[in-house]
C-alpha cells in the first residue's frame, strides 16, 4: 500500500515538473523567431566568401549573428564565436567586418565592435533569401 502512494506520488510530481515548463515559457519575441528561420534558411558553412564590390549593408540579428547583405537579395550569416568582448555586441551602434582582400574568411575573419573588440568569425553560411522571406510571411514577422 505504501510503495503504491510513494508511486502515484512520485507520478504527480514527474507529471507537474513536466507540464511546468510549458506554461512559464514566454512565445519566442520576433526576434528570436526571425533568427530560428534565418538559421533554418542558411546553408552549409563555408570557410571564405571573396566579395566583388563592397558590401551593401550588415545587420545585428542576435547577440552573436551578424547578417551581412553582399548585394540587396544576396546574404550571408555570421555566427561569432562566444566572448566577453561580444558581450554586448547586438547593442552597438557601429561595427566593422575585417577582412582581407575583399573576403570574410571563418578561418581569421572578426568583426570588430567599438573600442577596438574584436568578435572572431565562427560560422559563415550563405542565406536563401527568397526562402527566408517567404517564411518570414507564413509567420507573420514580415508584410
Amino acid at each position: 500500500m505504501k510503495a503504491r502512494i510513494a508511486l502515484s506520488g512520485f507520478a504527480a510530481v514527474l507529471a507537474l515538473a513536466l507540464a511546468f515548463p510549458a506554461f512559464a515559457s514566454e512565445p519566442a519575441s520576433k526576434e528570436e523567431q526571425r533568427l530560428a528561420l534565418l538559421n533554418a534558411h542558411a546553408g552549409e558553412p563555408v570557410t571564405r566568401v571573396k566579395f566583388l564590390r563592397p558590401l551593401h549593408s550588415y545587420e545585428m540579428v542576435g547577440p552573436l549573428n551578424v547578417l551581412v547583405w553582399e548585394t540587396p537579395t544576396r546574404a550571408w550569416l555570421l555566427d561569432l564565436r562566444k566572448s566577453d568582448a561580444c558581450q554586448y555586441l547586438d547593442r552597438e551602434f557601429k561595427i566593422s567586418i575585417d577582412t582581407l582582400t575583399d573576403s570574410i574568411n571563418s578561418t581569421n575573419g572578426y568583426v570588430r565592435a567599438r573600442g577596438g573588440q574584436i568578435c572572431r568569425i565562427d560560422r559563415l553560411r550563405e542565406v536563401d533569401v527568397k526562402a527566408w522571406k517567404d517564411a518570414e510571411r507564413q509567420a507573420g514577422i514580415r508584410k
